[in-house]
Formats: C-alpha cells, structure tokens, sequence
C-alpha cells in the first residue's frame, strides 16, 4: 500500500505542480470585477491553452497589477511548458521503455506513427524550449502578491493539445499523466482531486519549477552527446542509431533482455564535458531558491485560518490523503531538513565521501565544475578537487530528521517540495 501512494503521490506533485499560482506580500487585486481565475479554469478544462494565454496576457498587459490576471497566467503559461514539451516528444515519437524510469522522457506522449528521426541537438533544443516556458511561467508568479487570490481547480478536468492536432481529447487530460507515472488505474486513485490553491502553494509550484529548471541547466550545461547516442534510440525508435543498426533483429532474447541495461550502463559511464559551466552555477541557485520558497510555503501555510481542500495543510488542516499526515514534529524537522540542505549548498557543511576522510565541498562542485564522471565521482578520483577539511552532514544530523517521519520521508519530500 505504502509503494501505490508513493507512486500517487510523486505523480500527482510533480504534475499538479504545474497548474497553479500565487506569492509575495500581501497585495489586494486592483480589479475588483476581475474574473481571470474563471477565464484560466475555463481554458484548462478545455485544453485551450494557447488561447487562454493570449486572453490573460492581454489583460495583463491592461492592468499589469491585476493579481487574478496573473494568477491565471502563470498558471496557463505553466501548462503549456507541458504541452509543448509534449507536442515536442510527440513530432519525435517518444516511446520510452517500461525499464527506464528517467525526468521528462517518462512523460506519457500519444504514439506517432510517422515521426521524425531526432538528434542530440534537437533533443537540447527541447531542453531549451522548456527552460524558456518555465522560466516565463515562474517569472510571472512570482508577480502575483495577494493573500487571498485562489484558484479551485479540478485536476481531474485539465487538458491539454499533447501531440499538437489542435484538440484535446479524453486521453489528453492531466490525469492520464498521473496515472501513467503512478501505474494506478482511476479506482486507485484518491475521491477527489479538486483543490482550493492558495499562495502556500504556489511558493510551492514555484520551487517545483526551480526543480525542473535545475534539471534541465544540469543537462544543458554538459556535451553529452556520446551518452544520447549510445542510448536514447531506446525512447526514438525513429532516430538513427548505428549501434542499434549493428544489432540483431528484434526478437533476440538476450539482446532485448540485457542491451538495455548494457546501453544504461554506457549511458552513465561516459564523461561530459562542460560546455556551459556558467548553467552548473545555475543548477545550484535553482536548488537555493527550492529551499527558500519552501520555507515561504510553509510559512504561508501556517497563517491560514480556513480548512477548505488544502493541497499542503498545516498541523491543524486536513491532509487530503489518509496515509500521509502533517503533524508539528514533522514541520520542525522539515525545516531542519532545508536548513542542512542549504548548509550542504552554501558550502558550510561538507559532503562525506566514503573513501576520504575530508568532505566534498558541493558548493564549489557546481561553482567550479569540471568534467561530470559519475564513476569517478563514486569511487573517488572525481570529488578530489573539491575535497576539504570542515563540518560534514552526517547520518546523525539525517536520522533526526527521519525520525519525525519513520518510513514516509521521501514520501512527504515529494509531497511537499
């Protein structure tokens, strides 16, 4: 059971992450007759995203202070990075193996029967593409400034074009992302996913989005060609592979058992090189500003009076799932748990490394990178630029922290970002 919400929930947080908004200080709508939330929830359970952008930007751009107008827009912008992203797998018919579980070629694409061959610099291109969507979209949330601006949104009615016909059917709606990543049919799934989201949670989208981008500047920072070509015809049947050439047939048991694996191995053994190492310091402001807006988050939550369909509750709230609970102890040793992060970022507290007695300074790994090696990096040529004497995190400092949570730490992390 505890395995089916872990799946639930790492799903439904990583994609209910991106249809919502609100942050900042509180500032009252100028509108009083603003019904932009009306407009944005009416394009998101038509899948109209496009359309619903431009309508929110233009009002935007005739009240700039409107908080409802850029509530809805931040929203709408964050649902097209998904579409594109989307539209993007699809023009390359993504078909990822049920073997890899990996970020964005995990994202559930209708199949294309007739897709292009795509190429490391198309598939950057991608990358690229959705780091400007998200980027766009957190930049206009973090404009929003009222208290009490709210969306209540139905997750389960949100649609969106995913292979660009200019329609969204029954099988374009967010929560067939759901259930795809969290492998649970719709009996599995909770009652209800309607939400009233607050500016709790959207500190909480927001550090979501600083996730995602993080990701993306990791991989954009490197020349990883050599990885994508020894691999990735796994999730393109359509690109042009010449190792996949040399191969017998389809239908060889022990090639199509092991050669995965084999190209997984390949995958991580060899080296990128840093071809931007100004995005590797980048990863690490991303991951820094995470931490902030949850600290923001909570600290928003805590204010709330109401208990009206919480996405995070406080203490006193209702926690929309049974198995999962937030009590006091487990707050406390959330922020313990971003404290020790931010130490372990800011450079403060060294990572210990199995083989030396210094730590790993993470700070300078991402502000002075060098070639990224994960073999070298784990048995320990790797870290020896970055290794230093000072305070290490230690298990003692985690256990604290796990104690709060028994076996449901990962669990709440991916719940409550």
């Amino acid at each position: 059971m505890r395995a089916k919400w872990w799946k639930s929930l790492m799903a439904i947080g990583a994609t209910a992450g991106l249809v919502l908004a609100l942050v900042g200080p509180p500032v009252r709508s100028t509108r009083a007759d603003s019904s932009a939330t009306d407009i944005a929830v009416s394009h998101l359970e038509a899948g109209t995203l496009a359309d619903g952008e431009s309508e929110l930007a233009k009002i935007v751009a005739a009240h700039p202070e409107d908080q409802d107008a850029l509530l809805g827009l931040g929203v709408m912008r964050t649902m097209l990075a998904l579409e594109h992203l989307s539209q993007g797998l699809y023009r390359y018919g993504l078909t990822p193996p049920e073997a890899f579980m990996a970020p964005v070629i995990r994202l559930p694409v209708p199949e294309n029967p007739n897709p292009e061959s795509i190429t490391y610099q198309d598939f950057r291109g991608l990358l690229l593409a959705f780091y400007d969507d998200l980027s766009s979209a957190e930049a206009t949330l973090a404009k929003v400034q009222s208290s009490d601006v709210a969306m209540v949104l139905d997750l389960k009615q949100v649609r969106y074009d995913a292979n660009g016909d200019g329609a969204s059917g029954d099988d374009e709606r967010l929560m067939a992302v759901v259930q795809h990543l969290s492998g649970l049919n719709a009996s599995e799934m909770p009652a209800s996913l309607t939400f009233e989201f607050d500016i709790g949670d959207v500190y909480w989208l927001r550090g979501y989005e600083h996730i995602l981008m993080a990701i993306d500047d990791f991989f954009l920072a490197h020349d990883w060609q050599q990885s994508f070509d020894a691999s990735f015809f796994h999730f393109f049947p359509a690109m042009h592979s010449p190792l996949r050439d040399a191969l017998p047939p389809a239908g060889d048991l022990e090639n199509d058992q092991y050669g995965p694996i084999a190209d997984l191995v390949s995958f991580v053994h060899i080296p990128w090189p840093v071809t931007e190492p100004e995005r590797m310091a980048e990863v690490r402001a991303h991951l820094e500003q995470t931490i902030a807006m949850s600290r923001q988050s909570w600290q928003a939550i805590a204010a709330e009076t109401d208990d009206d369909r919480e996405w995070i509750p406080s203490a006193t709230q209702t926690s929309p799932f049974a198995s999962l609970q937030v009590t006091p102890e487990r707050i406390a040793a959330w922020y313990k748990a971003l404290d020790e992060a931010e130490a372990i970022l800011d450079g403060d507290k060294l990572v210990p490394h199995w083989r030396f007695e210094q730590g790993v300074n993470l700070r300078r790994f991402f502000d002075e990178p060098q070639t990224f090696d994960l073999v070298l990096l784990t048995t320990g040529p790797g870290v020896l630029p970055y290794l230093e004497d000072g305070p290490k995190t230690s298990a003692d400092d985690w256990n604290q922290v796990l104690a709060a949570f028994g076996n449901s730490f990962g669990l709440f992390a991916l719940w409550v970002n």
